[in-house]
């Protein structure tokens, strides 16, 4: 893919997300990075503080749609292609519930605390 081609789905990607409500990171290390493999998150749940970005790396061979509706913190980082990083900033505590929009038994709870 060439640079001009990856920046754009890259720039597509984040108005997705913001559009959606998630707040999108490049610059900082993540508190907890989710792999997507084998139709499952590894680790399935993580506790990160307010604040924090959450790193999902698809590490499959196939696609995956990592979202979440839950209220107040809900996102959708759109189709993620395999090898692809992508960083969400959650910044309402409690339980967020993530899901595959592709894979729907693939389920991830995040613990967001102060």
């Amino acid at each position: 893919m060439s640079l001009t081609k990856s920046f754009g789905a890259t720039v597509l990607a984040v108005a997705l997300s913001v559009a959606a409500g998630a707040v999108v990171s490049f610059a900082a290390d993540p508190a907890a990075t989710i792999s997507q493999k084998g139709r499952h998150f590894t680790p399935g749940e993580v506790t990160v503080k307010k604040g924090d970005m959450v790193r999902f790396v698809n590490d499959d061979f196939y696609g995956h749609n990592v979202y979440s509706e839950t209220a107040g913190a809900s996102f959708d980082i759109g189709l993620q292609a395999p090898g692809e990083e992508r960083d969400v900033v959650l910044e309402k505590l409690g339980i967020v519930d993530v899901r595959c929009r592709i894979h729907p038994r693939m389920r991830l709870k995040i613990r967001v605390e102060e």
